[in-house]
């Protein structure tokens, strides 16, 4: 007999040291594992999906099918993982609900698409599919059919969201939004895009007469690509358009926009990679975030994870402050500098909510930067809104909330440690301080 053919080898389980069965084995049916225990009270289970498996060891449990204590693990596992579309899931495992640590997915030098997921337990699985990615053939595909447009090359801009290089004619965005939002809410976006160019004001526009559609049971928009000046000629392009007083009074303007019927008067405000709705919704999400990632943590970085959901927990939401309709992430970050001003991108999550709280994230984003801009987006700002001595009196705590979220996201995606975000939460409240005393200065004048 051939012992090259005898010796072949069929397959490859790694063995995850956790802490808890049940829990393990339920946190991987969560990812769309077939789960089951070895038997019945035992400390020993397997994980099989699409024919990968995958072994779960407790750690401090002795099996009879254990040889020369192979299972007692001293450190975390780790395994790679190929699959046919790392972005779809990406999709799947960083939903809401689902506990430990998804990162992104990227390219990478090697020619992968991949991404990463740590469980409760440490244990680390890459994942990684081949490049270009199948979303963005799957994306030009569907748009050449359902535009009849011509495709020539797709860019991805940021997760979910592609430059489309058209063949024939100007430039497209598409925005393919997880399963997780709803077709109306991405319907609604395109509502506020047509209203807001209603105003003349400087959005985005959308492509088409019937700018959403569904691929895969995802919602998708699309809209005009606004072409940027090249990178060195942002700042002056910004300035040559008006700048931060500019900028601060587009915000005032948006503010006095009537929010009663439609998709303005739809809850807005919250950072919708976290959740579509008011802030306290996008608070929400981050203690949720948070509380699925807290067995990852041990000792000083417990404590200091600890303090963190506290903060997170005790953020102020601005419930019962004056309302208005609202851009939830209204900074320099998503403005696009081109040949002819200023254009506000990124409209998810647009609706009615309390004006301070999108305020409030400018002031920080500037104010960090230097405390003099925040006098510059003020006298912008004044100009369409008088700010309520309710909203002065909170606006420190407003200044602070969506920072500090940003903050526990970092944490929960592995880039930064609960010490270094305590650390930086101290920082916050300084700074929000200094913020909203210097706002109190500006307007007394």
């Amino acid at each position: 007999m051939d012992e090259d053919a005898t010796a072949r080898l069929s397959s490859f389980s790694p063995i995850f040291p956790v802490r808890d069965l049940s829990r393990a084995l339920a946190h991987y049916a969560s990812l769309g594992f077939d789960v089951q225990p070895y038997s019945s009270g035992d400390s020993y289970g397997f994980a099989d999906r699409d024919g990968a498996a995958l072994h779960l060891s407790a750690e401090d449990h002795d099996h009879d099918h254990d040889h020369d204590g192979e299972h007692d693990h001293e450190h975390v596992g780790s395994a790679y993982l190929y699959v046919d579309d790392a972005d779809a899931l990406y999709a799947q495992w960083a939903r809401p609900g689902v506990g430990g640590l998804t990162r992104r997915v990227s390219d990478t030098p090697y020619h992968l698409r991949e991404g990463s997921h740590i469980d409760p337990d440490g244990n680390l699985i890459r994942f990684g599919s081949p490049m270009p990615s199948q979303p963005a053939r799957r994306l030009q595909a569907h748009l050449e059919a359902a535009y009849g447009i011509r495709v020539k090359n797709m860019t991805e801009l940021d997760v979910g969201v592609w430059q489309v290089g058209r063949a024939d004619g100007a430039d497209w965005v598409a925005r393919w939004f997880a399963a997780s939002r709803p077709a109306g809410a991405v319907a609604g976006d395109a509502e506020i895009l047509r209203y807001l160019a209603e105003q003349d004001y400087p959005a985005e526009r959308t492509a088409a007469a019937d700018p959403v559609s569904d691929l895969g049971g995802r919602p998708v928009l699309v809209t005009q690509w606004a072409p940027p000046v090249p990178r060195d000629q942002r700042r002056e392009a910004i300035r040559a358009a008006g700048g931060l007083g500019r900028l601060g009074a587009l915000l005032g303007r948006l503010h006095t926009f009537p929010a009663d019927s439609g998709a303005l008067a739809r809850p807005g405000g919250s950072w919708h990679h976290l959740a579509d709705g008011l802030p306290s919704a996008e608070i929400a999400a981050a203690s949720r975030m948070l509380a699925g990632a807290a067995s990852l943590f041990c000792g000083a970085e417990l404590a200091a994870f600890d303090a963190l959901r506290a903060e997170v927990d005790s953020l102020d939401s601005a419930a019962g402050l004056p309302e208005a309709f609202t851009h939830p992430d209204f900074v320099l970050a998503n403005v696009v500098a081109t040949a002819g001003g200023m254009v506000l991108v990124d409209w998810a999550g647009a609706g009615r909510g309390p004006r301070a709280w999108s305020l409030a994230f400018l002031l920080y984003a500037e104010g960090a930067k230097d405390l003099r801009r925040v006098n510059v987006v003020l006298a912008g700002y004044r100009r369409h809104v008088t700010l309520e001595p309710g909203e002065l009196d909170r606006l420190a705590g407003l200044v602070r909330a969506r920072p500090l979220i940003l903050t526990a996201w970092a944490v929960c995606t592995g880039r930064v440690t609960p010490s270094q975000a305590m650390a930086r939460a101290a920082e916050l409240t300084t700074l929000a301080g200094a913020v909203a005393a210097r706002t109190r200065e500006v307007l007394a004048r």
